[in-house]
């Protein structure tokens, strides 16, 4: 299975604009859902990383692809963030701003002093997979049994774009940089980036899934207690309706009582 760059480039900018538009107007509806709106934040940056690199197959300067590992990297680490942020752990997004800016400095001056492939490819693996491995992390780590299929999805592309992170320095390893996207300049690709687009699909969408998944027992457990608030507050106005009651009909008991001794006084003198 082969197909042109181009097309690749053109599936990914197509698969990353719809996953923002969804994740945008989703974050609109649930706004008390944070993960959604780094997750949109995430996938704009996505695809104008494959914009940046579809630019770069044109005009041939360091400057567009060092943008695009940039854009790339930053746009991982916001999805990472907004994992954390969904399951209700900290989201450390200026933290990963920062570690955004060591990779920029370091790779734009590995691209301007011209050196050995093996090193930016090793740059690359240093700084995007701790971050995918991560959001697999977050996801895993997490004991919650009705997460069920949206789980085993961003199981599956978290392990595939996990692996994804150390192809290019795997391939610089076995002599194959020229098949490399960011490193070499393939005319074709192979069922490698099929498989590596897949891994991207399949993450993006289970991140979506399990923000519904989530979104929906968190519901549920309101509307439970919701409900169970309104029976207790029911049950309790009866008891105090009940009680109020008996307090009146003892007083109209008493005030009879005494009425007649307080009549007959007068007759005892």
């Amino acid at each position: 299975m082969q197909f042109d760059v181009a097309t690749f480039t053109s599936l990914c900018l197509i698969t990353f604009v719809c996953c923002a538009l969804i994740t945008a107007a989703l974050s609109r509806m649930f706004k008390q859902t944070a993960a959604l709106r780094f997750w949109a934040a995430g996938f704009f940056l996505l695809a104008t990383s494959s914009v940046c690199f579809a630019l770069h197959r044109t005009w041939r300067f360091d400057l567009l692809l060092l943008v695009t590992a940039t854009l790339a990297l930053q746009s991982r680490i916001l999805l990472w963030a907004g994992t954390r942020e969904l399951f209700g752990a900290s989201a450390p997004w200026r933290a990963g701003l920062g570690v955004t800016v060591v990779f920029c400095v370091l790779y734009g001056a590995a691209l301007m002093l011209k050196a050995p492939v093996a090193l930016r490819a090793s740059l690359l693996a240093l700084f995007f997979l701790p971050v995918r491995v991560a959001t697999l992390y977050e996801v895993c780590r997490r004991r919650r049994p009705h997460l069920g299929a949206a789980r085993v999805m961003v199981v599956i592309g978290g392990t595939i774009t996990s692996l994804n992170a150390i192809v290019p320095l795997s391939l610089v390893l076995l002599d194959r940089t020229n098949l490399s996207l960011l490193l070499g300049n393939p005319q074709t690709t192979s069922a490698l980036y099929a498989v590596v687009f897949a891994g991207d699909l399949l993450l993006a969408s289970g991140l979506i899934v399990l923000a519904f998944k989530l979104v929906t027992v968190e519901r549920d457990m309101l509307a439970t207690l919701d409900r169970r608030t309104s029976v207790h507050l029911a049950t309790s106005r009866a008891i105090r309706t009940r009680h109020t009651a008996r307090t009146t009909w003892g007083d109209l008991g008493g005030h009879q009582d005494i009425a007649p001794h307080a009549t007959s006084l007068p007759h005892a003198v």
